[in-house]
């Protein structure tokens, strides 16, 4: 995958994640894609259902700072912002995407600090 489209398929999930569109978001997955967060790896087919959840309770949005194009892996620094308990919160990611065929086969993100704190 090229570093044009690698930064197109990285920008259009970031576009998505922020417009808490999931199924636009899931497009860009393939259909056995793993997402670990952390200590949480999101069980197999239960994508929608954790993106729907998260978008609706912290109402996330991701901040595109750079990537590094490996070509069949990626890593892409990000800051985050979201709510939680009422107060807004900010910390740095990096997102680590394996790639096949032009779709999200595997994610590891790793966040400075708590989703929730």
């Amino acid at each position: 995958m090229n570093m044009c489209r690698t930064e197109e398929l990285v920008m259009r999930h970031i576009d998505a994640f922020n417009a808490h569109d999931v199924d636009a978001l899931l497009a860009d997955f393939a259909p056995d894609a793993q997402w670990t967060t952390g200590d949480y790896t999101v069980p197999a087919g239960e994508l929608r259902e954790f993106f729907a959840t998260a978008m609706e309770s912290i109402t996330p949005q991701l901040t595109f700072r750079r990537l590094i194009d490996g070509g069949d892996v990626v890593a892409v620094e990000l800051t985050e912002t979201w709510t939680h308990g009422g107060r807004d919160r900010t910390a740095s990611l990096v997102a680590i995407f394996d790639l096949l065929d032009g779709r999200i086969t595997r994610s590891k993100i790793y966040r400075e600090g708590s989703a929730d704190a």
